[in-house]
């Protein structure tokens, strides 16, 4: 069996890590935020990667970038790097960015400091802006399980969750499965990050796992299915 640092080496980390995000950051988390909403379209990981790229090469990944930009500026770049109805987002996003630029410094960090649960973290998140839905809300609060207490109840995605039964890690009845998960990393000799793991294991989930095509699997031989 793999340890999971490996499963982590061969999948990649979380986004917000290849992308050098420090999610301690109010800078960084707003950006984190950004990326949440283009990863919640209809496209890939790499496409939701590629859009923010593009937006990031027009300085349109700030907070002050964007509550000052026009959405149909931001939607030249996504659909340069063939976002999915570009308008979309980027209507999204410049709403977000005048609602947290209206609200003050640190309101993003404000919202995860003053919610006690998740049903209220998810909430506030959801109500920033129309559009931001409760799928990109658990999106943006997966790596701030350790962050934010709120968020200590987000659950695994389903395609995380796939993989991580295929493994052995966590039980079919487990609700949540990031606490299974959790004691998992504490167990490697070199743990991951959580975040790291979690979306490795989407990414296996997804290619393999939740469609129950065991064949794709990227572990070949160590597939515990196959």
């Amino acid at each position: 069996m793999l340890p999971p640092r490996e499963i982590v080496e061969r999948l990649g980390p979380h986004p917000a890590r290849a992308l050098g995000l420090d999610l301690d950051d109010e800078a960084d988390l707003f950006r984190w935020l950004v990326l949440a909403c283009l990863l919640g379209g209809r496209g890939s990981e790499e496409q939701a990667l590629a859009a923010f790229r593009a937006l990031e090469a027009e300085g349109l990944c700030t907070l002050d970038a964007l509550a000052r930009a026009e959405a149909g500026r931001v939607a030249l770049p996504l659909a340069e790097a063939r976002a999915t109805r570009p308008e979309r987002p980027a209507l999204l996003l410049t709403r977000l960015a005048r609602r947290l630029a209206d609200t003050g410094p640190g309101a993003l960090a404000e919202i995860g400091r003053g919610a006690d649960d998740l049903d209220a973290l998810g909430t506030a998140l959801v109500g920033l802006a129309p559009g931001l839905g409760p799928a990109t809300a658990l999106r943006f609060l997966r790596p701030l399980r350790e962050r934010w207490s709120g968020a200590r109840e987000v659950p695994l995605l389903d395609a995380a969750r796939a993989a991580a039964q295929h493994l052995a890690w966590i039980d079919e009845g487990d609700e949540t499965g990031a606490e299974a998960l959790e004691t998992v990393c504490r167990a490697d000799a070199e743990p991951p990050d959580l975040a790291d793991l979690e979306a490795a294991l989407e990414r296996l989930g997804r290619l393999a796992c939740a469609p129950g095509r065991p064949e794709r699997c990227p572990l070949a031989g160590l597939c515990p299915v196959r």
